[in-house]
């Protein structure tokens, strides 16, 4: 048996441990620990917790031990060139990163009599500088009104302005690095495809960018992939290229922050799914600033649950193989962020309820082994997430950091969350990079949900050690420290360099 696959197997085996350690402790807690009725409802509510855990790292699993032997890709010869349009919509954006990609963009090897590239300028004033620079060029510079500050508004006005049935999207921040890409992509839009989306990477950064890369790899190393084998290809808004005649046919890109995906999600409806290509051919604009990374995070998570809504509305409309892939979209999001919120808010209530019961001098008897069984059980967790970060991106650090990222946006995700089930009109912040840095106070305003909840934390996790309750201390502090995560990359990323 191949090496790679011996490892996979042997990271999900621990992974799946580790989960059935945590449903085993919730038991015998049920079993041998809590009397009373209140113990005994916070230790089922603990029980659900860690099985819904154990259920999603179980979909995580899936998509490592699946995805083994898909990353390659073997490029076909395009045998004819149609006529392909690039779009790359811009709004209010830097005008010299946006002049050194649209150079890039110009570098397509294709040929130039069957191509037409596009600036759709979307900025809230005209730029009579990139329009210079456009008609310098041979790019087609074309300014639109955007009232309703969405790139589906644009990317809809401007599939009504031309006639080429292939559209090939760009965002103003990639920068082309292999001009093959209309060559490669062409031929895998088979008769039924209604688009093609290519592995989307940032360019290297600070080792914070580097961190938010990693954490945005895992989808498209593995679950791409696998979605792929169904059709069930999520297109991500850039680097892919669309049929024009298949948007038009699911009506167009939906009004969402998240248009790339909803419509993958129609277009599947359709029978029209998307192919994946894991080769990178552009890099964007490395994030560094936290403050663009939790804008992503509400977007993403709105529109998520956007689709959310309508797929369970056209749930028996699929086929059953494409049921794991919008579960583990949608419902993801309830999984890496307010799971997690419950498991802290859930050992809150357990010491507040001991002490009620007892005194908070007393200390809580806990057996030996249990104490030895639920401290191996935490140290499997990070040990895994360690082991996991150096195997997936080659790097212990970067696995940790990707880790806290998560944890850092669990507030801002749950309540995104809320925003998008209750259908509000969300404030979408559409900008990619903060301009100005900010100070100490700002920055703690900014989070400071996330760190007076990390304060809490720290405290009952003071007196919980006190009262030698190892579970529960390491558990508090555990959060406490993730929680914290969210001031303390947005001081290091907007006050001082500090990743």
């Amino acid at each position: 048996m191949d090496r790679d696959l011996v490892t996979r197997w042997l990271l999900a085996i621990a992974i799946m441990a580790s989960g059935i350690a945590g449903m085993n402790f919730g038991v015998y807690l049920l079993r041998y620990i809590v009397v009373t009725p209140a113990e005994i409802v916070l230790s089922l509510i603990f029980l659900l917790l860690v099985t819904s855990n154990t259920v999603f790292n179980t979909f995580g699993c899936y998509y490592y031990l699946r995805s083994y032997g898909l990353n390659t890709f073997i490029p076909k010869k395009l045998r004819t060139y149609p006529r392909v349009a690039v779009a790359i919509p811009t709004r209010n954006e830097d005008e010299q990163m946006v002049k050194r990609n649209l150079e890039s963009i110009t570098r397509l090897d294709y040929p130039k009599d069957k191509l037409r590239i596009f600036l759709l300028d979307n900025s809230t004033n005209r730029s009579e500088e990139l329009e210079k620079f456009c008609k310098k060029l041979g790019v087609n510079y074309v300014y639109m009104e955007n009232p309703a500050k969405l790139k589906s508004y644009v990317m809809n006005k401007f599939l009504d302005m031309v006639d080429e049935e292939y559209v090939a999207i760009f965002d103003a921040d990639e920068y082309l690095t292999d001009p093959s890409f209309l060559k490669e992509t062409l031929p895998c839009l088979d008769g039924n495809a209604g688009f093609v989306q290519t592995e989307k990477q940032f360019a290297p950064g600070s080792f914070f960018a580097n961190g938010v890369n990693t954490y945005y790899s895992f989808f498209y190393k593995f679950m791409q992939p696998v979605r792929n084998l169904c059709r069930s290809t999520m297109f991500c808004g850039s680097c892919g290229v669309v049929r024009r005649s298949v948007v038009k046919q699911v009506g167009g890109f939906p009004a969402t922050p998240t248009e790339d995906a909803a419509f993958a999600f129609k277009a599947d409806l359709a029978g029209r799914g998307g192919v994946f290509v894991l080769k990178t051919y552009a890099l964007g604009e490395a994030i560094e600033h936290f403050e663009t990374f939790l804008s992503q995070q509400w977007r993403y998570t709105i529109g998520n649950i956007w689709i959310l809504i309508e797929y369970l509305q056209n749930f028996f409309k699929l086929k059953a193989e494409k049921h794991i892939h919008y579960l583990a979209q949608t419902f993801g999001y309830a999984y890496l962020s307010s799971l997690f919120i419950f498991y802290s808010l859930l050992s809150i209530i357990f010491v507040i309820s001991d002490i009620t019961l007892r005194s908070i001098n007393s200390q809580v008897f806990l057996p030996q082994h249990l104490k030895m069984f639920a401290a191996s059980y935490m140290i499997a967790i990070f040990l895994l997430v360690v082991v996991g970060g150096r195997l997936y991106f080659g790097s212990f650090r970067l696995g940790i950091m990707a880790m806290f990222l998560n944890f850092s946006t669990a507030f801002v995700r749950t309540k995104a969350m809320i925003v998008g089930f209750l259908n509000f009109r969300p404030r979408f912040i559409m900008s990619r990079q903060s301009k100005f840095k900010h100070s100490i106070i700002e920055v703690l305003k900014a989070n400071l949900i996330e760190t007076s909840y990390s304060v809490v934390l720290l405290s009952l996790s003071l007196v919980s050690f006190l009262r030698n309750d190892v579970v529960s201390a390491f558990w508090l502090f555990w959060y406490s420290t993730l929680f914290f995560c969210s001031f303390l990359f947005s001081y290091g990323t907007e006050v001082k360099q500090l990743f």
